[in-house]
Parts: C-alpha cells; structure tokens; sequence
C-alpha cells in the first residue's frame, strides 16, 4: 500500500512532466534557480534545480503562488492540467479541434492517471521508464544506450530508409529519437547517474556508425545531427491537440512541434541585420536615442505603442523609459535593429528587423542562418486599413533579402488570433507554415521565400 509521502512524490513527478512539456511546448527559456510563470489562471513557482539540454529539467517543490509571490499551495497534477488546458484553449482559435466539444482536455488524462503508473500525456512506455528507474549508474546507462540503438534504433532507422516505416521525417525523428533514447538520456541526466552531454557524444557516435555502415540511412542522421531544430510530440499546447478519441474514450492525440537540437551549435559569424532600401515611397531609419530620456524618437515609439491598436497586439505599452532602454539594447547588439518607417515622408510605423539566429523563433523552426525576421506597427490611427501594412511588408521583405544576398527567406511570427495582420503578411507574398508556441502566445509562422 502506497503511503502518503509515495503519493506525493507520485504527484510531484507528475506535475513536474507536465510542467517540462508546458516550457518546452511554449519554448519558454529556462535557467537555473527560482521560476515564476503564469500559466492560464495560475501563477506558479519552482526552483530549476537540473537544466537539461533535452528539456527534460528537475525542479524542487512547484507551488500555485499569490501576485507577491507566496506559496498558497502545493499544484497538483489535475489543478496544473487544467491550468496548461486553459491557456491552450484561450491561445487557440474558438473554432480549432482543441475547443470542440468533444476534444477532452489534459484533465481527462490526469484524472485517468491516478490509477496508473505513467507520469507523462506521451511519455516513454511504462516497461521503458520502469527499465530506466531500475538504471544505477553511469555505465549501466551506457549499456542500456548501446542495446537500445542495437536492437531498436539501427533496424528501424534502416527501415525508414529503405522506405518501408510508413512515416514521414518528422513523424520519424519525434518516434525513434527525441520522444525515445533523447527522453531517456534528459531522465539519466536528471537523476544524477550520468551527464547528458557524455551520453549524447555518445548516442552521436553510434549514429555515425550506422550511417557509415548504412549509406541509405545518412540523410536522416545527417538531418538528426546538425538540423538546428528537431521533431517532437506535443500534447498541451496546439491548435490541433484532442485528449478523446471518437468514442468519448480518453486517448492522448498529440501533433508534431519543433524543439531544439541538442547537437546542434548555431553559429558565430552571422553579420548583423542589414539596413533595406524599400521603394515605392517607403522609406526607413534605424532609430536615434539621443538626450537622457532618448529623444523624439524613444517618444515616438512610446507613444506608438501606446495606441490601442498597437498594444492589444505588441503588448508592450511600457513607459517612456522602458522604451528607451529597449531601444538602446537594441542598438547596441547584433539580434535586432529598430527603424522609423515613412511613406511620401511622413513617419507613419515602426519596424524591428532581427536575425532569427540570436531571436526566440531559433527553436521554434529548422532555420539557415542568415534568415531575417520583421516585426511590424503601423502607430498612426489614421493608415490603418488602408493597405499599407501589406505594401509595407512587401517592400521590407524584398528589401531585406536584396541587402542581403547570402539570405533566402524573412520570417514573422503574428498571433494566431491577429487575422488582420495574417492577412496582410499574406497579401504582401508571406505564406504560413507552422503554428508555433511562444511565452504568452501561439504564433502563426509566416514565410516569404526568395523568388
């Protein structure tokens, strides 16, 4: 019989995954010591006491906390599913699969939970984490990674290769090696019995060996190994998402999202954002700071962002001096750049154009390094509507690429539930690839390729 210290325990790994899988589904940034999120109605704090290169963080006890801060109580798993249910949900359009009727919600699966084992909406299969529990050591760990890649991975890698898998890239790389032996390895690594920067040399090498043994296969170890971004399942955060099958029987529907590649190191040399000439009667300045509040133009974009219809999107309607340390951050690094933007001379917007490298979009999609990413307002009331967000963004994206001839795509990343701005990105020749989770929202992820 189960004591209470053991049910607790049992809750706080439960709340624990899904806490990991709500960070890593909203690829919110994560670093050692105290954490404070909100998540839906709850705010919720915890101590990152293992950072994982995976994802696969420890924490110490993870509290619901008031506004200043003080733990009110323990979460629980059910309590913490709700909360991760309801901001999918309010992220989400009303009319996606996730708000249906009958999708369910991650409640239903921590409700069925309790009565079982598994810790996790798709985590490892219960003999597979019971094998990973009964793991003492750090050669032990190495043993089960060399079985493992024997027994499972090489046959069905060459599978996949000779086309006999039934499964395309993603749906491949998210079975056989991020929700497999890189889920294992985070779990090695986070209950101390081997560094998981050893065990990913290590499952690196046995990759290289199966390439080099298995010509056919080298294209999906080349992609696992130096892809910036890697496929994974999620099961909180997406449009798509269902926790009930047909049926009305509880079955975990999850989609595929991108994580980062734990091989995979950016690099260096990428020049900083280039300066666009755009036509057409657009044209932009990066912004000038000048005086010790900034100047007329930290002012401008203050009062920009505090337009409604500015800041029920940016949601940055900070004072006048947040602006302009942003601005000055800005124009002091290489992410981004901050620009005026004029038509026929008059100052009518703001652009921030940023290297997807240095910006939080970098583990979000399989990104080349020198793509170029916008951010748009247009801060006057009175050019709203008019179609000059779509010629704007036109002239800005093809302005970009020609200043920079090594990139072949510029990138943005509107709220799902801006459709104006979708479509304008669309009528100005973007085309939207993914959904995406960011902090605090889901993002459309909008293309313009290179004719």
């Amino acid at each position: 019989m189960r004591t209470e210290a053991d049910l607790a325990r049992q809750a706080h790994r439960r709340s624990a995954a899904l806490l990991r899988r709500w960070l890593a589904e909203t690829h919110t940034p994560v670093a050692g010591g105290p954490l404070t999120l909100r998540i839906g109605p709850l705010r919720v704090a915890t101590d990152v006491v293992h950072v994982s290169r995976v994802g696969a963080h420890g924490f110490g006890p993870i509290d619901v906390v008031d506004e200043d801060g003080g733990a009110v109580v323990a979460a629980e798993p059910v309590q913490l599913a709700a909360a991760c249910s309801a901001d999918a949900r309010q992220r989400a359009l009303p009319g996606a699969p996730v708000n249906e009727a009958g999708a369910g919600s991650p409640v239903d699966w921590a409700l069925r939970s309790l009565a079982s084992p598994e810790c996790d909406p798709v985590g490892l299969a219960e003999d597979t984490a019971a094998l990973v529990r009964s793991v003492a050591d750090e050669s032990q760990a190495r043993r089960w990674l060399v079985a493992h890649v024997e027994s499972g991975l090489r046959p069905a890698l060459r599978e996949l290769a000779e086309g006999g898998a039934g499964m395309d890239r993603d749906a491949a790389t998210a079975e056989l090696l991020t929700d497999g032996p890189l889920a294992v390895i985070g779990a090695f690594g986070r209950r101390g019995i081997a560094r998981e920067q050893d065990l990913l040399g290590d499952l690196s090498g046995l990759l290289h060996e199966i390439a080099d043994s298995y010509p056919s296969t080298e294209p999906i170890v080349r992609h696992w190994l130096s892809n910036p971004t890697l496929a994974s399942r999620a099961a909180l955060n997406g449009s798509e998402l269902r926790y009930r099958d047909e049926s009305g029987r509880v079955r975990v529907q999850p989609v595929l999202r991108q994580v980062p590649n734990p091989w995979f190191t950016a690099p260096g040399d990428v020049p900083g954002v280039p300066l666009p000439e755009l036509g057409g009667g657009w044209s932009l300045r990066p912004v000038q700071l000048t005086g010790g509040d900034g100047g007329p133009d930290a002012e401008l974009v203050h009062r920009w962002m505090n337009r409604e219809h500015v800041a029920v999107n940016w949601e940055q309607d900070w004072p006048l001096e947040q602006w302009r340390q942003e601005l000055a951050t800005q124009l002091s690094g290489r992410h981004s750049l901050p620009c005026i933007v004029a038509l026929d001379g008059r100052e009518v917007g703001y652009l921030e154009l940023y290297r997807v490298v240095r910006d939080k979009l970098a583990g979000c999609y399989p990104y080349a390094p020198r793509d170029l990413g916008v951010h748009i307002a247009i801060g006057e009331p009175d050019a709203i509507g008019r179609g000059m967000g779509s010629s704007l963004l036109a002239a800005a994206a093809k302005g970009l690429l020609d200043a920079d001839p090594g990139s072949e795509r510029v990138v943005a990343e509107p709220n799902v539930h801006n459709l104006a701005s979708i479509g304008a990105f669309t009528k100005a020749g973007f085309r939207r690839a993914a959904e995406v989770g960011l902090p605090g929202k889901n993002s459309a992820l909008m293309i313009f390729d290179r004719a």
